[in-house]
């Protein structure tokens, strides 16, 4: 067998970079996809969606079924556009961008459309917008603002839920961190996709569709681990983290009363976007300081009982793998 030297490993290294360079400019151009957005011209990667491009030129269609994390459902049909070259407006959140395209987003045929889509909507959402936890946080209420929707029958609402089901509960807020309105879904099945612990699905089709636990049961009475991935995806108030704020304001209000607070190490960090910080930024000066500004009596903090808790569950794990100790594996731990 020839030996093969080093300095011709190292030749064969340098020619193969060379002919990898010359073929980059090309292999570069192939990745990419020209196309006008509303007569802007626009560039984007290979497999980008219709979304994408439209939102790299500048331009708006309002979405409210779809998230970045998962695969487009195009149920809402608000992102609809108009594409030269086909018969129907095509959901521009899963429809991907090719070569030559023309995209129109603002036709009068779309913003009608559009309009009608969300008075169907509000048709069959409670007029709860003062008083909802996420009022000002809500893409639905954004949208009918920004569109100027009014309502088609406002003395013929038309209730959430299936009627041949009554038995399929609305409003759950037995859990101890999230409450579900469900008379304020708009079927958009985000928290299908997000909750992997229990498997939320749909039940239902057509004006009765809605989501529900396992075997309908109240969210206390299932494995909910409370991680708040449904609460996040949630565009509405149809999930929500359970609101104590309102206690809390209660207690501070009381002279008779002793207030004292104790943060987690976690949130001196989680906090920092809250004040428009940069994620991953440490503010616990900024935390403890807007916890006083609120009235609390006395700032607690649990970073050294953290620390004694990591190290027995390091043990504790320890143990396990060594078959000293029983247990599953793999340990899980909350901090």
């Amino acid at each position: 067998m020839n030996s093969i030297t080093v300095p011709a490993l190292k030749s064969a290294a340098i020619n193969m970079s060379k002919a990898i360079a010359s073929q980059a400019p090309a292999a570069i151009a192939n990745a990419l996809v020209n196309l006008h957005v509303d007569g802007k011209p626009v560039q984007v990667n290979k497999g980008a969606t219709l979304l994408d491009a439209i939102n790299k030129c500048g331009s708006h269609v309002p979405t409210l079924c779809y998230h970045p994390e998962f695969e487009p459902r195009a149920v809402c049909r608000m992102c609809l556009v108009n594409v030269s070259g086909s018969s129907k407006p095509v959901p521009a959140c899963r429809t991907l961008a090719e070569e030559g395209q023309s995209i129109i987003t603002n036709s009068k045929e779309l913003k009608s459309f559009r309009h009608r889509d969300l008075q169907f909507l509000l048709n069959r959402h409670p007029n709860d917008c003062m008083k909802c936890e996420v009022s000002g946080n809500c893409k639905l209420q954004s949208l009918v603002q920004e569109e100027q929707v009014e309502e088609m029958w406002p003395e013929q609402k038309t209730p959430r839920g299936s009627p041949a089901h009554p038995e399929h509960l609305l409003h759950d807020h037995t859990s101890p961190s999230i409450w579900r309105d469900m008379d304020k879904c708009i079927e958009c099945g985000l928290c299908v996709e997000a909750c992997a612990a229990q498997k939320i699905n749909a039940i239902e089709r057509g004006a009765g569709m809605m989501p529900i636990t396992a075997f309908d049961k109240p969210l206390c009475e299932t494995g909910c681990i409370s991680c708040g991935q449904c609460t996040l995806k949630c565009p509405v108030g149809a999930l929500i983290e359970r609101p104590d704020w309102h206690r809390v304001l209660e207690a501070l209000s009381d002279p008779t009363r002793k207030t004292i607070v104790q943060t987690a190490p976690a949130t001196r960090v989680a906090i920092s976007e809250e004040f428009g910080l940069e994620p991953g930024r440490i503010s616990t000066g900024r935390l403890i300081k807007a916890l006083r500004l609120l009235g609390f009596d006395y700032v607690t903090d649990t970073n050294f009982s953290a620390d004694l808790t990591i190290m027995e569950e390091a043990n504790e794990l320890l143990q396990r793998v060594q078959g000293k100790r029983d247990g599953p594996l793999p340990l899980f731990t909350s901090w």
